[in-house]
């Protein structure tokens, strides 16, 4: 059980730095939009602001790329091989992003 209070530890320290930098960013984005654009669902600035919402997905995104490697490090304590394996996960995930373009 101890193996795991360094991963799970590193996880949550990540987990907050992560929301701490990125919950104000995201909440004045949401505020920006909402006083630009009429949230009406099927109405044209609804549309657009979907669109913004790319900032947050590329934030989780960064966020959760980052602590696949802390915690295959913390869990392996290989740094190499953390990244070895990131860079075969972002693979995967650029795969299926690519797939799921072609289909429209």
């Amino acid at each position: 059980m101890e193996h795991l209070i360094g991963p799970v530890l590193g996880g949550l320290a990540l987990l907050a730095a992560s929301t701490a930098f990125g919950i104000p960013m995201i909440r004045k984005i949401v505020t920006v939009r909402e006083a630009k654009h009429e949230l009406r669902a099927g109405s044209a600035g609804f549309l657009r602001s979907i669109a913004g919402w790319a900032v947050v997905v590329i934030w989780l995104l960064a966020t959760w790329y980052v602590a696949t490697i802390v915690g295959d490090w913390f869990a392996t304590g290989d740094l190499g091989g953390a990244v070895e394996r990131s860079m075969r996960r972002l693979q995967i995930v650029f795969e299926i992003v690519i797939s799921l373009m072609a289909l429209n």
